[in-house]
């Protein structure tokens, strides 16, 4: 299970098959209050219970 506290600005995380790079905290939504965005740049907005259950960090490789 994943923490929110430990989600990182623009790191890449997956949820149900899909890449999201996480945004930022909302503070206007009560029920949404994590924003990720797709490759598309479009906005996903998820609850805690959907980032606690489904969301996984992507390790990104990097080359040297």
């Amino acid at each position: 299970m994943l923490e929110t506290t430990a989600l990182q600005r623009n790191h890449l995380y997956e949820f149900r098959g899909q890449q999201l790079r996480y945004s930022h905290r909302s503070n206007c939504r009560v029920n949404a209050p994590f924003v990720f965005n797709d490759s598309k740049g479009r906005r996903k907005e998820l609850s805690q219970n959907q980032v606690q259950l489904e969301v996984f960090e992507l390790q990104e490789f990097r080359e040297n």
